[in-house]
């Protein structure tokens, strides 16, 4: 496989694999679902990382992750985590609604439980040819669950497949979905690549 090769792509090595395992417990399963189709080298943006669930995960396997969050606090922790575990992880407190996103920079983007959809268009374009967009949020039935309710932070059914539009979709769904800590969700999940 041409993307396998290109992004070092395959098994972590032991140590990577155990540093890895401290992302897992938190990460959501999509996310877990696909990393054996995610990159092992390059540069990761985590969108709104918070607390650095997926960057620890992404970072154990490998990659330089620069997670994103307008809360110093989280990323603060964040931070020693990664300087504990040797992680190499980046924290840039930034509302990316005003923060410009470099261009043909990262090789992988996860934007999990984060809805801007203005800033789609920009993570598009921070995308390396050949990079990855990973992209799990919640879906508009979500409201009759629980938290978020507002039609703001709600995806419509199929609008993510609109939104990713220009990239070329490796996985995508719809539907009541399991989460980290095993409460239920309607989720919508998408992985795209960029070829151009």
């Amino acid at each position: 496989m041409v993307i396998a090769a290109e992004h070092g792509l395959g098994p972590p090595t032991p140590e990577l694999a155990h540093r890895a395992d401290l992302g897992l417990a938190q990460s959501e399963p999509f996310v877990i679902e696909m990393l054996p189709r995610l990159p092992r080298v390059g540069v990761a943006l985590d969108v709104a990382a918070g607390s650095g669930r997926h960057s620890i995960l992404l970072a154990g396997v490998g990659l330089r992750v620069v997670a994103v969050d307008n809360s110093i606090a989280t990323l603060g922790a964040l931070v020693g985590t990664a300087r504990e575990q040797k992680l190499q992880i980046s924290a840039l407190a930034a509302d990316l609604s005003s923060f410009p996103l470099p261009t043909a920079v990262f090789d992988l983007i996860v934007n999990v439980n984060f809805l801007d959809r203005e800033l789609v268009p920009g993570l598009k374009q921070a995308l390396k040819v050949g990079g990855f967009l990973l992209f799990d949020t919640f879906l508009a039935d979500q409201a009759k669950l629980g938290k978020p309710r507002n039609p703001a932070y709600l995806l419509k059914h199929w609008e993510l497949r609109e939104l990713l539009s220009g990239l070329d979709l490796l996985e995508y769904r719809e539907g009541l979905a399991g989460r980290y800590d095993a409460r239920r969700a309607w989720r919508a999940s998408a992985l795209a690549v960029r070829r151009s």
